[in-house]
């Protein structure tokens, strides 16, 4: 696993927008089986990773985990 380090770097250079269309062609790739959304989930942790040399994008990353926990929690409660 790289280092967050290098991932900011990598993510200051290719930009906000770098990073989405990058995000975005890890989603189109994917397939849809389940082996593959699985795999598509570890791509976009590095993505959420090198956002965080962003404050705005590492805010939008925030608000999706913090949406996912709540949908997580659902499947608790159920």
């Amino acid at each position: 696993m790289k280092p967050i380090a290098e991932l900011r770097l990598v993510g200051e250079k290719l930009g906000r927008e770098g990073i989405a269309l990058m995000a975005r062609e890890f989603i189109e790739q994917s397939e849809g089986s389940y082996k593959d959304i699985m795999e598509l989930c570890g791509k976009l942790s590095v993505m959420a990773r090198m956002a965080t040399c962003d404050d705005y994008w590492e805010e939008q990353v925030s608000r999706g985990i913090q949406r996912a926990e709540i949908r997580v929690e659902r499947e608790e409660i159920k």
